[in-house]
């Protein structure tokens, strides 16, 4: 018995240490969801700094993180010497807590912070890296070369490249897009476009190119096949560039928007805006220019008040298939002109339209929305009832969706 008894203590004794070793050799060894207070004391007493994971049980990258790059050996002999390491579920216990007190540094799942041994912040990373960024991040936090270092640097006043670019990466570890845009943004408004046929300017600011506005998104416009040709840049990279700038911004410009009420708002007058754009999709060969040219020539003619004529065109590319006229946007479409004198006569004919959609039982061709929209038209044309029935099928549809929304939550 004795025996035995001794047997089990050494199986568990041995399995304790099996999986000490294991780690010990392998990657990070985290205090997880310890009282924040004992770490600190322990960071206070060993002088190290504390390397927090941020996570929940939900966020897959967290998982990911801790699966594939907290576990490896060169991850653990970076992290396991230097820093205390923890991890804090942010939706439970001191994980709470924590959140609310660095909810200003934290921008999503994963987080990971780099924290001194009175806690205050030295350097933020978000979203998954991979171990050698994770590695660089924080190496260089620990050696004052953190995130609000080099802010402050950017507020006296470097601008050099080397500096940029390091700068520029941080933030994206941080996950802070919006100030890489702004500051890369303000950079290609200063330096000259010739600039960009350098490779090392290149490599910092090519890819923030967008503002299709700007002189150096014009300059790369005219030169896209030429980097390609001479400069042996990749020339599919910077058509998707262009094409999703170009894009994002006709779309801006020809959308029809609508208040709470359902009431059109004053269409974009920056038709010259638009024109440029659609001729750089045409210098740099992109694709679905045609349809721009399309929305372009519609949009004018709303802008004039030519309501039958845009709405023949509007047909007319509807049913020759040009990309983008789908039955959603024509409703869109009806959803403007109603709050228009365009006659009963029009008023029909876009009933007509919306009662197509509706018949055809084609996948997508029919929203329900679509029934407020009619009834409306309904109520235009006199017909209350009608427009009484179409709204109530609305409401119901809409109220179960809202239910079954709310129940997945």
């Amino acid at each position: 018995m004795k025996k035995l008894i001794f047997l089990c203590m050494l199986l568990m004794g041995h399995l304790t240490l099996s999986t000490a070793q294991e780690n010990a050799g392998g990657g990070i060894l985290f205090h997880e969801n310890e009282p924040w207070k004992e770490i600190i004391a322990l960071a206070q007493k060993e002088n190290k700094l504390i390397f927090m994971d941020c996570y929940t049980s939900w966020c897959g990258p967290c998982k990911a993180l801790s699966k594939n790059v907290f576990t490896q050996k060169k991850v653990g002999d970076f992290f396991n010497p230097q820093f205390i390491n923890v991890k804090y579920d942010m939706e439970k216990g001191d994980g709470k807590v924590l959140q609310e007190r660095y909810k200003s540094y934290i921008v999503g799942y994963p987080t990971l912070l780099l924290i001194d041994k009175n806690g205050k912040v030295l350097q933020q990373m978000a979203g998954y890296q991979d171990a050698d960024k994770l590695i660089q991040g924080i190496r260089k936090a620990a050696k004052g070369r953190d995130l609000f270092t080099l802010a402050a640097e950017y507020q006296a006043g470097n601008r050099e490249l080397t500096f940029m670019k390091e700068y520029i990466e941080s933030l994206n570890a941080a996950f802070l897009r919006d100030s890489v845009n702004n500051i890369t943004r303000r950079q290609l408004t200063v330096i000259d476009p010739k600039e960009l046929d350098k490779d090392e300017v290149w490599d910092v600011y090519g890819t923030y190119v967008k503002d299709v506005r700007s002189a150096a998104f014009e300059y790369l416009v005219n030169n896209a096949y030429r980097y390609y040709r001479k400069l042996n840049r990749d020339y599919y990279k910077i058509n998707t560039q262009l094409q999703f700038c170009c894009e994002k911004e006709l779309r801006s410009l020809f959308k029809l928007n609508f208040d709470e009420q359902g009431k059109p708002q004053a269409l974009s007058v920056d038709t010259t805006t638009a024109r440029k754009v659609i001729a750089y999709m045409q210098k740099a060969d992109l694709n679905h220019r045609d349809s721009y040219l399309a929305k372009l020539y519609i949009h004018q003619l709303l802008l004039k008040g030519e309501y039958q004529e845009a709405w023949e065109s509007i047909m007319l590319c509807h049913r020759i298939g040009v990309r983008s006229f789908t039955s959603a946007a024509v409703h869109d479409y009806i959803r403007f002109l109603i709050h228009y004198p365009v006659g009963k006569v029009a008023l029909k004919n876009y009933l007509n339209v919306l009662e197509q959609f509706r018949a055809t039982g084609e996948k997508g061709a029919f929203s329900y929305h679509m029934y407020r929209t009619m009834a409306e038209i309904y109520q235009q044309l006199g017909n209350a009832k009608k427009a009484k029935e179409l709204q109530q099928a609305y409401q119901a549809i809409d109220g179960q969706r809202m239910k079954e929304i709310k129940n997945s939550i």
